[in-house]
C-alpha cells in the first residue's frame, strides 16, 4: 500500500524541481528561420504553375508524337499531296509547342524565384521602413511633450502647439499604415513558401551589393536575346511562315488564301521578330544601366551609415554627460535607422535587378 504512495511523493518532488516544459512537447514556433535559398526551394516545390507547365510539357509531348505517328513521308516541295503537306505543318507546329512547353516550364520556374526573391525583399524594405517610422514617432512624441511643456511655460504658442499635435497624428497614421504594408509582405511570401499566414518567419539573408562584372555588355545582350523564350518563339513563327510559302500548293483549289498573303505573312513574321529582339536588348542594356546606377549610389549610402553611427554614438556620450538634449539623442537615432533603410533598400534593389539582368525574361 505504501509503495504507489512514495511513487506519487517522488513523482511530485520531481514536477516541482523541473519546470512544466521539460515535460510538455515543445510548441512549433511561429516565427521559423527563413533562409532565401530554403524559401526558393519551398515555393520551387509547391507551385501550382510549375505543376501546369509540366502537364502542358506532357500534353505537348503526346500530341507530337502522336501526329508524328500519322505521317506517311515529308514532302520535299509543294507537288506533294495536300494531305501530306497539312500532315507535315501539324507536325511541325506541334514540334514548336513542344519545345516551347519546355522553355515555359524553365520560365515559369524563373518566374517563381524572382517571385520569391522580391516577396523576401519587400519584407526586409517593410521592416526597415517601420524601423524608421517607430523612431519618427519616438521623436514627434518628444517633441509634443517638449511643447506641452514649452505652451505652459508660455515658450510658445499654440499655433506650435498644434503642429506638434499634427506631426504626431501623422507619424502614427504613417506607422499603422506601414505596419499593415509589412503584414501583407508578409503575407505574399507565406503564401509563396506555404506557411500559415499568422507566421511571421525571421529572414536571415539580408542582401549586399556584388558588382556586376561585365566586361562587354554588347556581348551580354546578345546572349540574352538569344536565350530569351519569346525571341526563340518569334523567329520560329519566322520558320513555319516561310515553310508554310514554300510548300504552297498552286494546284489546289481548296486554298483559303493566295500565295501573295503567304509572302506577307513572312514579312509580318521577321518584322515581329526583329521588333521582340529589340525589345529584350532595350530591356537588358535598362536593366544594366539601373543597377550600375545603384553600385554608385551604394558607397556613398555605406558611408551615411558609417556617418550617422559615429554621431549617433557621439549624441549618446553627450546625452549621458548632459551635454546633449534628449531631442538630439532622437534626432540621431532617426537619423542612423534612415540612413540604414536607404542602404538596403538599394541592396535589395540591386539584388533583384541583378537576377533580372541573367532572366531578364522572369523580370519582364
Amino acid at each position: 500500500m505504501q509503495r504507489p504512495l512514495i511513487l506519487l511523493v517522488i513523482l511530485a518532488l520531481l514536477a516541482g524541481l523541473f519546470p512544466a516544459s521539460v515535460w510538455a512537447d515543445e510548441p512549433e514556433t511561429a516565427q521559423p528561420e527563413l533562409t532565401l535559398q530554403a524559401a526558393v526551394d519551398k515555393a520551387l516545390s509547391i507551385n501550382k504553375g510549375l505543376k501546369q507547365a509540366e502537364n502542358d510539357l506532357e500534353r505537348s509531348k503526346e500530341v507530337r508524337d502522336y501526329l508524328a505517328d500519322r505521317i506517311d513521308y515529308v514532302p520535299g516541295s509543294s507537288s506533294a499531296s495536300s494531305g501530306a503537306i497539312s500532315s507535315y505543318l501539324k507536325v511541325t507546329s506541334a514540334d514548336i509547342s513542344r519545345n516551347m512547353a519546355k522553355r515555359s516550364l524553365a520560365v515559369e520556374q524563373d518566374k517563381v524565384v524572382m517571385s520569391v526573391y522580391k516577396a523576401y525583399n519587400s519584407i526586409l524594405d517593410a521592416q526597415e521602413k517601420v524601423r524608421v517610422d517607430e523612431l519618427t514617432l519616438q521623436n514627434k512624441q518628444w517633441l509634443r511633450y517638449v511643447a506641452t511643456v514649452g505652451l505652459r511655460v508660455g515658450t510658445i504658442d499654440p499655433v506650435a502647439m498644434v503642429q506638434a499635435e499634427t506631426n504626431y497624428t501623422a507619424a502614427e497614421t504613417t506607422l499603422e499604415a506601414d505596419k499593415k504594408a509589412l503584414d501583407d509582405a508578409y503575407q505574399q511570401l507565406n503564401q509563396l513558401v506555404g506557411l500559415s499566414a499568422e507566421d511571421r518567419p525571421v529572414l536571415v539573408d539580408v542582401p549586399e551589393i556584388v558588382p556586376m562584372d561585365v566586361k562587354d555588355l554588347e556581348h551580354e545582350v546578345n546572349r540574352k536575346v538569344n536565350a530569351s523564350p519569346s525571341v526563340w518563339l518569334s523567329q520560329q513563327e519566322v520558320d513555319v511562315a516561310k515553310l508554310t510559302k514554300s510548300l504552297y500548293d498552286f494546284t489546289s483549289t481548296s486554298n483559303g488564301e493566295p500565295y501573295e498573303a503567304k509572302k506577307i505573312d513572312v514579312e509580318q513574321k521577321e518584322i515581329s521578330a526583329s521588333d521582340t529582339k529589340d525589345q529584350v536588348a532595350e530591356l537588358v542594356r535598362t536593366i544594366y544601366y539601373s543597377a550600375t546606377q545603384l553600385e554608385e549610389q551604394y558607397a556613398g549610402a555605406k558611408e551615411a551609415v558609417r556617418l550617422a553611427e559615429e554621431n549617433q554614438r557621439v549624441a549618446q556620450v553627450k546625452y549621458d554627460a548632459g551635454m546633449a538634449t534628449k531631442s538630439d539623442l532622437l534626432s540621431a537615432d532617426l537619423a542612423l535607422a534612415e540612413a540604414r533603410q536607404s542602404l538596403l533598400n538599394i541592396s535589395t534593389k540591386h539584388q533583384i535587378l541583378a537576377l533580372a539582368f541573367e532572366k531578364p525574361w522572369a523580370y519582364s
